[in-house]
C-alpha cells in the first residue's frame, strides 16, 4: 500500500504526516506501507487538491485541507485494509 501527504511542508502537512506514521503503527502496518511526502504542485493539481494538506492512499484522494487525527486514519486504513 502507498499512501502520500501532498503538502508544501507546512505545520499542518508535518503534522498529518506524523498522524499517519502513528496511526500506521497503531494498526501495525508500518513495515508494510510506504508513506511518501510530495511537494509537487502539478501533481497536487492531478490529484484535485487544491489546499493542503492531501492525504492519498493508494491513488485515491482520502481529504484535501484537512489534519485527520490518528484514530481517524486508523478507521480509513481498516477499511482499506479490508477492501484488499
Amino acid at each position: 500500500m502507498k499512501i502520500e501527504i501532498l503538502g508544501t511542508g507546512c505545520k499542518s502537512c508535518d503534522t498529518l504526516y506524523s498522524n499517519v506514521a502513528g496511526a500506521l503503527d497503531k494498526t501495525g502496518l508500518s513495515k508494510t506501507v510506504r508513506l511518501e511526502k510530495s511537494n509537487d504542485i502539478d501533481y497536487f493539481a492531478k490529484m484535485g487538491v487544491f489546499t493542503t494538506p492531501g492525504l492519498v492512499i493508494e491513488g485515491e484522494l482520502i481529504s484535501s485541507g484537512q489534519v485527520l487525527s490518528e484514530d481517524r486514519i486508523v478507521e480509513i486504513l481498516k477499511t482499506k485494509k479490508e477492501g484488499i
